[in-house]
């Protein structure tokens, strides 16, 4: 069967020390890359938001996604209260600068993803129904989600980056009715994307790919041979995520 494949998980840029896969420099490149692989929209990060600094890595991206109507962005966030990141104009900016969702590295960049620090703001991203998204393997650990989703339980968040976690990442799709899982590493475990479906339905599923840590083929073979319905397969591989973004509410 042919999908429509909607990509929530790639990034560009060359990371800090030696890559162990081949890194893609501009937007054009993953575009190609893309095509080669049969994908056509992509949600996109820059490595630099995780390695360098997340200001600098934000404006970049800008860049690289005003380019096509193809790729959307990504912005990291940083705590509110040193206005490095969020400003007076942040929401305007995002829909400005075609940015459908956010990240947080809060381990990695030394902060707390909590009330105390985000109250106000992650409120208004809960309103906005903005996702939030969280990488198991970059950042945060699963207890970090777990504060996180007490604090704010209505908050859109996609996991990246899990494998068969389901002893974590099944209790947080029964509490929180609004938690995705990114199918990228979830693919590659036996089961991981039919006894998910099987047991919470194929809605919280977005397909992702990891790309360029991870081969596009990979997580596109893993959902086209999954044992579940060639309707469950095509809302994972598009229209939940499209469904997401037409939730957005950049104007309150």
């Amino acid at each position: 069967m042919s999908l429509n494949f909607f990509d929530i998980n790639a990034f560009i840029g060359r990371p800090k020390g030696k890559a162990r896969f081949n890194p893609i420099a501009s937007s054009a490149e993953l575009l190609g890359a893309m095509d080669t692989s049969g994908i056509q929209k992509a949600v996109l990060w820059h490595i630099s938001q995780y390695d360098y600094s997340a200001v600098e890595g934000n404006r970049i991206l800008n860049e690289m996604v005003l380019k096509t109507d193809r790729l959307f962005g990504c912005w990291t966030l940083l705590p509110p209260q040193t206005g490095e990141v969020i400003t007076d104009d942040f929401f305007a900016g995002m829909e400005r600068n075609r940015i459908i969702a956010l990240r947080a590295f809060p381990d990695f960049h030394r902060f707390f993803l909590s009330r105390t620090v985000f109250n106000g703001f992650l409120e208004e991203v809960v309103a906005r129904r903005i996702p939030l998204l969280l990488s198991l393997a970059r950042g945060i650990s699963w207890s970090g989600v777990y504060n996180l989703l007490q604090d704010f339980p209505d908050l859109t968040c996609i996991l990246c980056e899990i494998g068969l976690a389901n002893r974590f990442s099944w209790p947080l799709l029964e509490h929180y009715p609004n938690v995705y899982l990114e199918t990228s590493l979830l693919s590659y475990a036996a089961e991981g994307i039919e006894s998910t479906v099987r047991r919470f339905g194929a809605r919280r599923l977005v397909f992702g790919t990891g790309f360029p840590e991870r081969y596009h083929l990979a997580a596109i073979m893993g959902l086209l041979h999954a044992d579940i319905s060639n309707v469950d397969k095509e809302k994972i591989a598009c229209q939940n995520l499209d469904n997401i973004i037409s939730g957005i509410k950049y104007d309150k």
